[in-house]
């Protein structure tokens, strides 16, 4: 991850949402709402990482599982709980809204990134076809920076 040197002035936010194994980190920016479950409709496609699509503001939008998209068993569950959908805008032309559906298993927090608490975690390379851009530490907790041009082309693919 290049470093950009950031001041007191110059913090960004960003929002950890929390995953069964590893939370993901976003730019506030890319967050366009935080929604509680909501009734979702199957997918018929056989990408087990779509878990279906909801609607939101008169859009039909797909619902996206980022833990079965990079490999992590996901736990079937009926219980809704605390389980969030994080409606994040993603960079395709190629689909009809620019919006997708995280699943999240709580509420995302807040957290303030600069030089003082971000750092890149060099342990691992990711595969070229997923979704991930870096895995960071921040604030003393890793988490995956989602590539937001990556999941918007593997969701147009389908």
């Amino acid at each position: 991850m290049p470093s950009v040197p950031l001041h007191k002035d110059e913090d960004l936010q960003g929002l950890l949402i929390p995953q069964r194994q590893i939370p993901l980190l976003l730019p506030v920016s890319t967050v366009i709402e935080i929604l509680g479950y909501r009734e979702i409709v199957a997918s018929d496609t056989e990408a087990g990482w779509l878990l279906g699509s909801f609607s939101w503001r008169n859009l039909t939008l797909p619902l996206i599982s980022m833990e079965r998209l990079l490999g992590v068993a996901r736990e079937e569950t009926r219980s809704r709980g605390r389980k969030r959908i994080i409606v994040v805008h993603v960079f395709s032309d190629r689909l009809k809204a620019p919006f997708v559906g995280i699943e999240a298993t709580g509420m995302p927090r807040m957290v303030k990134l600069n030089e003082e608490n971000l750092a890149a975690v060099e342990d691992e390379a990711w595969p070229g076809d997923w979704p991930v851009s870096h895995k960071v530490k921040v604030q003393e907790t890793e988490a995956l920076v989602p590539d937001l041009d990556r999941l918007g082309e593997l969701v147009a693919d389908l």
